[in-house]
């Protein structure tokens, strides 16, 4: 199940955080994945969406923007700059069985998220899934961001905890369009999620438990 979103994240240092596996995919690989098919046996529905707001949520246009003309549907602002999702880590969560997800922005302004299960991990766009294992397969959808360096090449983030955990892997997109996508594989098929958007620490954090006790 998805937890009540909570305004306010527990606090850990990056430095904790890291400790679950590098944001350039450093973690030890699982030799094998115990694990159904991607999604096939999750026994979770629920969905839930907000809003985050980095540095400055309402930053000033540019400049040189003209004031007295609207905007045609899908344009943006001359000179618009978006917030960046900066990093993404896996560390461990307060709960001896939980572990979290956390995601580090940057830069000034507001970004909508939303998180819901699914069957399978299609990037937004296209028919092709990635290549994300669990038993419950998380998306989380970032619009209004842009992604930062360690997303080189445009090429995705892929991640593994270092050590017995509830996720099994992180794979995470850089923004196309300025969506971005990051999926997270649960070991079982009743994991608690809690989503913690905490606007004083420009983070997201999904903490996964393995089962409701």
């Amino acid at each position: 199940m998805l937890s009540a979103v909570r305004g306010a994240a527990v606090i850990l240092s990056l430095g904790v955080l890291a400790t679950g596996c590098a944001a350039d995919g450093s973690g030890d690989e699982p030799a094998a994945v115990t694990a159904d098919a991607a999604g096939t046996s999750c026994q979770r529905v629920e969905s839930f969406a907000g809003t985050l707001r980095v540095g400055n949520p309402t930053p000033m246009p540019p400049t040189d923007a003209s004031a007295d003309r609207a905007l045609a549907p899908g344009e943006v602002p001359a000179g618009m700059v978006y917030p960046v999702l900066d990093a993404v880590t896996i560390g461990p969560g307060t709960d001896s069985e939980a572990d979290k997800v956390t995601l580090t922005f940057g830069g000034d302004g507001s970004i909508g998220w939303s998180a819901r299960f699914v069957d399978i991990a299609f990037r937004d766009g296209t028919d092709v899934p990635a290549p994300v294992s669990g038993k419950c397969l998380l998306q989380i959808d970032l619009s209004g961001v842009d992604t930062g360096d360690i997303w080189t090449g445009g090429s995705p983030v892929h991640l593994f905890p270092s050590g017995a955990s509830a996720i099994v892997e992180v794979f995470s997109y850089p923004s196309d369009n300025h969506l971005a996508q990051t999926f997270i594989g649960t070991r079982t098929s009743t994991p608690v999620i809690t989503v913690d958007a905490a606007d004083p620490t420009d983070t997201l954090t999904v903490t996964v438990d393995a089962a409701l006790r």
